[in-house]
């Protein structure tokens, strides 16, 4: 099955505007539907503080939002006016930003967002990816900011250790990457592991995927996900498949995972699955 229904969380932001470059590309390149949606919930100053506000102020941050939606929606339409409309599509969700994505996100092929920003003038319209890919079901494709690629899953590397996520997001990868793509199979361990990659090297090849093998060794001092993105920058990798918190999301806030970890640095989209 290829991706022709694609979702996109958009919030004007400069990470949901390369998110939604990337999302358009796939849609022409697919002939599919795009659709934005921003998703939000109450202001949580209003929510923990309405009884204490001098008057008119919870107005005004009501206020506040409803402008900035119009804003949004303005500059989604904007940005997607070269496509058919018939293909485009835009939701206003009010539940919570993550909740409200999720609930929407049940029946599309993929989720491209941006990460959430931290200091963000509208919090409560920001999404989290990796709360997002842990609990929708579905792939997420996230984009960092300011990124300005012309091509994604040419040439794609498939952080690969024999786990359920690992497995699920390979499963999800196929049908984004490109019949002509190149797929760098890499794990850590020593060179005289290469024969755990041979099931994975397998099926790629099975659907007419040229396959390489990368067995990277962490030096002292490196984590797993600073040896993953050193790989991503050694070769041209225009995206990144990994799965996403293995473990459970306490341990990888407790111990700094390794989903975190590259979401914050990684300088090119990664294809986030659960």
């Amino acid at each position: 099955m290829t991706i022709r229904n694609i979702l996109v969380s958009y919030n004007a932001t400069p990470a949901a505007d390369a998110a939604l470059a990337l999302a358009r590309r796939l849609a022409l390149m697919r002939d599919g539907h795009l659709t934005g949606v921003l998703s939000y919930g109450p202001q949580e100053i209003i929510t923990s503080y309405a009884g204490y506000m001098p008057a008119g102020v919870a107005e005004q941050l009501v206020e506040a939002d409803l402008t900035r939606r119009d804003e949004v929606m303005a500059r989604f339409g904007t940005l997607t006016s070269d496509m058919d409309p018939s293909r485009v599509h835009f939701r206003d969700v009010f539940s919570s930003a993550d909740n409200g994505l999720m609930d929407v996100a049940r029946c599309y092929d993929i989720i491209v967002m941006g990460r959430a920003e931290e200091t963000g003038a509208f919090p409560h319209m920001e999404p989290h990816p990796d709360v997002v890919a842990r609990h929708s079901g579905r792939p997420v494709l996230v984009v960092p900011a300011g990124y300005a690629g012309t091509t994604c899953a040419t040439s794609a590397m498939i952080a690969w250790d024999g786990g359920r996520a690992a497995s699920r997001a390979l499963s999800d990868a196929l049908p984004l990457l490109t019949p002509e793509a190149v797929v760098r199979v890499v794990t850590i361990g020593r060179p005289e592991d290469s024969a755990a990659l041979d099931p994975v090297a397998t099926h790629l090849a099975r659907h007419g995927l040229a396959v390489e093998r990368d067995i990277r060794q962490r030096r002292p001092g490196r984590s797993v996900a600073q040896t993953l993105l050193e790989g991503c920058g050694a070769g041209g990798v225009d995206l990144l498949i990994m799965g996403a918190y293995e473990h459970s999301k306490f341990a990888e806030d407790l111990f700094g995972g390794v989903t975190d970890t590259v979401l914050r640095n990684t300088p090119i989209p990664v294809l986030l699955s659960h």
